[in-house]
């Protein structure tokens, strides 16, 4: 099968186009979450699921196998927090992006656990304060974006309600991250000066994806170019200073590799969807985050609906030809 590339897929898919949940934390815009065991905390990060996406005839299926695939991946690695980073659903495409959404979060839902969500470039409503309503209040949601342009913070606190770790979930929208989120982060600061560890998690890679894999630093597989679109590096200096110990991203279907710049790692997901662009790579799945809170150490591997789990090894700067 020919490979599809990134260009060929952006042009078809606007064509088609235990746990407790408490409210609010004590960052603005925060959910709570506490873990009965802070030693094991693990995330699943899925990415780039992009429902709806193939054409019609085949759309069904495509959706249901992405659908199935997740549903393995919670079963296997059963995580404490499934975390989506963007392009779940094709623009608005008809003014179906509302409808394509709520499909998608019943679909969350119907994983069992609590979940959360990062806005993706295709990610798109035509009323974004009905799509933020939704979105809150889905059961076992912890998204909190509707006040802040779908910035929002999840702290995770141990069973003496003590904070050990914070989630950073920021709308990159189509140009990465901005000014604006850049601001959010510094009034976070502001308003949450308690330091405590931090993981960010957003669509759209940083400048600084593309820097650590010319420098030779990062290790992994790369097979396509980044895209960090109009990013042009100012996020991580806020993004340290907001200690963020790692970021996840997604967006490029075709990396998955890490490395460290100015002491934050930065981490490629692996994407999940279903077949398309991509697929020719490696196959789809989502990332296994798992954090000793109290230690403060944490790792990472892809894993897949077959069961098999990859981390590179050292020295593993594989570049795929696209």
């Amino acid at each position: 099968m020919a490979q599809l590339t990134r260009r060929a897929f952006l042009k078809s898919s606007l064509a088609c186009a235990g746990l407790v949940l408490m409210g609010t934390g004590t960052a603005v815009g925060a959910a709570r979450l506490t873990v009965k065991h802070p030693k094991r905390f693990r995330i699943l990060q899925l990415t780039d699921l992009h429902f709806f996406s193939h054409e019609k005839e085949v759309r069904d299926a495509f959706n249901e196998r992405a659908v199935e695939n997740m549903r393995k991946l919670v079963a296997l690695a059963k995580p404490d927090l499934v975390m989506v980073t963007g392009d779940v659903w094709p623009e608005d495409a008809e003014g179906l992006g509302e409808s394509r959404m709520r499909w998608a979060v019943n679909h969350f839902v119907a994983l069992g656990v609590p979940w959360a969500f990062a806005w993706g470039n295709h990610d798109q409503v035509s009323d974004y304060s009905v799509a933020h309503d939704a979105l809150t209040h889905a059961k076992n949601s912890l998204y909190r974006g509707g006040d802040a342009d779908g910035n929002y913070a999840i702290d995770v606190e141990d069973k003496e309600h003590k904070r050990v770790w914070q989630m950073v979930c920021l709308n990159s929208h189509r140009d990465g991250l901005q000014q604006a989120q850049r601001q959010w982060l510094q009034d976070l600061l502001k308003t949450d000066p308690v330091p405590v560890p931090r993981f960010a998690f957003f669509h759209i890679p940083l400048r600084q994806y593309d820097d650590i894999w010319k420098n030779g630093t990062a290790l992994g597989m790369k097979g396509e170019d980044v895209c960090m679109e109009k990013e042009d590096g100012s996020a991580l200096a806020v993004l340290k200073a907001a200690g963020v110990r790692a970021c996840f991203c997604g967006h490029d279907h075709q990396n998955d590799y890490s490395g460290m710049a100015d002491g934050v790692e930065l981490v490629y997901g692996r994407v999940s969807r279903a077949g398309g662009y991509g697929a020719d790579i490696f196959p789809k799945g989502g990332k296994l985050i798992t954090v000793n809170c109290r230690s403060g150490r944490y790792d990472w591997v892809s894993v897949t609906p077959d069961g098999k789990r990859w981390h590179p090894k050292q020295g593993e700067h594989r570049e795929i030809p696209n």
